[in-house]
């Protein structure tokens, strides 16, 4: 429910035209004299960063170097490597390299001359060294400045010249400033029947649906994808290009996510059906010898003679009605004696016997588009490059299967990604959980470590905690931290920019104007990149083989993955805080039931701790120290570093400790610490200024949504781009280190990184070897950044 009657809505909407009018800069503005509450009653204060003169403690543009032929990337060993001076793979100077990475979508992968070098400037100032190359092939048009997709509306592909010069062009400028770039070629172009020579579609649909896997089995639209991939790689110059660090094929689709997620009808019109069943009748030919045989070994077919049709989601789901009916009569007392049944136990019914052959015949149709597009990329660059089919969570188990002779296994991974009750991606009707890593949604995020095969490198191409949670700074931080202990090799945050202008207010998912985020990309890049957190030191690897694949696929049951791996193993999430977790896919591996750690969490090598109770996590290692989660009023840390929240606030705070100097922290003379927290706009017309706040969606409990802008009334929510200026919640805490330091000096930071006036002996001292730190004390020096420098 709105806050504002209907009185102070007609004075805001007035308020609002004479700011529009009078178009007054934010540096004109007065400069506030004391944090301003919000309707919460929570103190806010303004803060803008420039990127483009970011300098000093911020700055990690030194982590990078420019890319040369020896830092080529390839797979060694299940992870990835640079090829070395000697620009050989498999020889002794090839090193070990992390991913740091974010996305770039529509018209940010295409900035002009000048800006392509600002974009990546920023991004090295980030910490940041890979880039994911994303919806380049969602929007086709005639736009050129800049253009919003590397095609046209002509027949696919038809490429638009301008963008592809621009994009060889930045990608020259990411190389010099030492970043990588993640490929992908399909994401959200939809094939349209009436311009691209193919079979109309149902309800004669101008387009497929998005994600529809009709591209994946029909062959004039495989082969239509091979010549877009290999037009593209050449007119970008990637042939044996250092700057090419990997490639996906297939954002976020599948025939296996089609039936896993009952998209089926989506995925074959019936103009295409004819060529989906004529290939499943020529695999069922391979496996047994012809139609009959298979027939027999199911015992369901009408006529053994006869076209055996393709299954859909709901016959599957007749086959398990009467086990769902069972279950719903007994699980409960069975489970309270013998514990969960295994759904990695084979089903040998012969009706579940067709259901498991469907499914290995998807993810073989899935494959076989997955290799031929591998060898076209392959072809076209070199033999070395990386390439992946689609993430792991658009598919599920058989996607092991699927991408069986892809190079690395990647997956993507939101919290609290928005809802939308009404229609798709309505800016003014959405809803989310608000919640938090620390407050229910860790274990999804260990789960991740579950998806690994232990033999390729592990990817997270997306993830975020999309704006406006509340609780969104803690995301890069943990994911840096898990990602380092799991030794994953690459994580990508979504996304950077994906508009026509650059923003400088929180936008939905974008990391830019999102200051709270951003405050501690650096630092997160530096966690992952660095070692600031260490590689766990025990590996575990679960036997998991293609009957406990196929048995696990066919259940409805979306948890079905981890019940598996709990019943047999005892394997639960929470066991990749004690150890390096991954799949055996042969199966053939031996693993002793695991005892799940017990709460708190604390990783083995001690860096890591949730207290799920108290809704706090922790960082603990020589060179970083970190504070997530509900700390309320209490103190939380140990003698070496610990935090306490003062005046009135959530209770929630995201402090981040780095030493910049490769010194532990206690003996460090260059500290960065982050005071990272929830962000906002401003209230649109709002008279004084005032932030825009999350409010009940609908009075709903359960949901959240941004109050609506004045005259909006009539819709839930107000739009997740904001505008400006960007309201920072306050973070006032006393930081206690103990240190070797004679003298400290700390300084606020401001926007462009430098220093302010430092804090005064009774905001930062010394005494016995412990340093106390009194951040975010007064307006004048509230900061997300703050730098100590020790004298020893």
């Amino acid at each position: 429910m709105s806050k504002a009657t209907p009185l102070r809505t007609l004075t805001l909407a007035a308020g609002y035209l004479s700011l529009s009018v009078l178009s007054l800069p934010i540096a004109a503005q007065t400069t506030p004299t004391a944090f301003t509450l919000g309707d919460n009653g929570i103190a806010y204060f303004n803060f803008a960063i420039d990127e483009d003169k970011l300098s000093g403690a911020p700055d990690r543009s030194a982590m990078n170097q420019p890319l040369d032929a020896g830092s080529r990337i390839f797979v060694r060993n299940g992870h990835f490597y640079r090829v070395g001076p000697d620009n050989r793979p498999n020889t002794a100077d090839d090193t070990r390299v992390r991913l740091y990475g974010i996305n770039l979508s529509f018209a940010t992968n295409f900035p002009n001359d000048a800006d392509a070098v600002r974009l990546a400037q920023r991004l090295r100032k980030l910490g940041i060294n890979a880039v994911r190359l994303h919806h380049m092939d969602s929007s086709p048009g005639t736009q050129d400045n800049p253009p919003r997709s590397l095609l046209t509306p002509g027949p696919y592909p038809t490429f638009n010249p301008v963008a592809v010069s621009r994009l060889r062009n930045f990608i020259n400028a990411l190389k010099q400033q030492g970043i990588y770039v993640n490929l992908n070629l399909h994401v959200g172009y939809r094939f349209r029947p009436a311009i691209d020579q193919l079979p109309p579609l149902d309800g004669k649909a101008e387009a497929t649906q998005l994600g529809a896997p009709t591209h994946v089995y029909y062959p004039r639209m495989v082969a239509l994808q091979e010549e877009y991939a290999r037009q593209l790689i050449r007119a970008l110059g990637l042939r044996n290009n250092a700057a090419l660090a990997m490639v996906e094929i297939n954002n976020e689709s599948s025939l296996l996510a089609a039936w896993q997620r009952r998209e089926w009808s989506d995925a074959v019109p019936k103009a295409y059906e004819a060529e989906l069943r004529k290939q499943w009748q020529e695999w069922l030919i391979k496996r047994y010898g012809s139609t009959a045989k298979a027939c027999a070994t199911w015992n369901t077919c009408v006529s053994a003679n006869s076209v055996v049709p393709l299954l859909t989601p709901t016959d599957a789901s007749q086959i398990g009605q009467w086990r769902d009916r069972l279950d719903g009569k007994f699980k409960s007392l069975t489970e309270k004696v013998l514990g969960p049944a295994d759904p990695g136990t084979p089903n040998t019914s012969g009706a579940a016997l067709r259901v498991r052959d469907f499914l290995l015949f998807l993810a073989d149709t899935d494959r076989a588009y997955f290799n031929r597009l591998r060898q076209v990329v392959q072809s076209e660059t070199d033999t070395l490059v990386p390439v992946t089919g689609t993430q792991m969570g658009y598919g599920g188990v058989l996607n092991f299967d699927s991408q069986a002779q892809m190079d690395y296994i990647d997956e993507h991974f939101y919290i609290d990604h928005p809802d939308f009750p009404g229609p798709a991606w309505d800016r003014n009707d959405w809803r989310i959980h608000n919640s938090s890593a620390s407050d229910g949604e860790l274990n999804r995020l260990l789960a991740l470590s579950l998806r690994r095969d232990i033999r390729k490198p592990f990817v997270v191409s997306e993830y975020n905690q999309p704006f406006p949670n509340k609780q969104s700074s803690e995301i890069q931080p943990l994911m840096a931290a898990i990602g380092a202990a799991q030794d994953w090799d690459g994580l990508f945050f979504f996304d950077y920019l994906d508009g026509d202008n650059w923003a400088i207010t929180p936008s939905a998912f974008t990391l830019s104007g999102d200051w709270g985020k951003y405050a501690a990309t650096g630092q997160s890049a530096m966690l992952f990149r660095n070692g600031l957190v260490g590689t766990l030191p025990k590996q575990t690897v679960i036997p998991f083989s293609a009957e406990a694949r196929a048995a696990v696929a066919a259940v409805r049951d979306p948890s079905a993955f981890e019940t598996h791996l709990s019943v047999r193993y005892g394997v639960t999430p929470e066991l990749a805080t004690q150890a390096r977790l991954g799949m055996d896919l042969t199966g053939a591996g031996k693993l002793d039931k695991q005892t799940p750690p017990t709460a708190p969490l604390r990783a083995a090598n001690g860096e890591f701790e949730f207290e799920a109770q108290q809704r706090t996590i922790q960082l603990r290692t020589p060179q970083a120290r970190g504070f997530f989660g509900f700390l309320m009023k209490r103190r939380v840390g140990d003698d070496n570093a610990a935090i306490e929240l003062l005046g009135k606030s959530r209770g929630f705070t995201g402090v981040l400790l780095t030493a910049l100097d490769n010194r532990p922290l206690a003996s460090s003379r260059q500290i960065l610490i982050s005071a990272s927290s929830a962000v906002t706009g401003n209230q649109p017309g709002s008279v004084p200024p005032r932030p825009k706040e999350l409010i009940r969606y609908k009075s709903d409990a359960k949901w959240w949504t941004l109050e609506q802008d004045a005259g909006m009334n009539n819709k839930p929510s107000g739009p997740r781009d904001v505008e400006g200026p960007v309201w920072m919640e306050r973070n006032e805490a006393r930081i206690s280190l103990r240190t070797q330091a004679r003298r400290i000096s700390v300084y606020p930071l401001d926007g462009n990184g430098k220093r302010l006036a430092a804090l005064d002996g009774n905001r930062a001292s010394l005494n016995n070897g412990v340093a106390t730190i009194h951040i975010q004390a007064d307006i004048a020096q509230a900061s997300p950044w703050y730098e100590v420098i020790a004298d020893e």
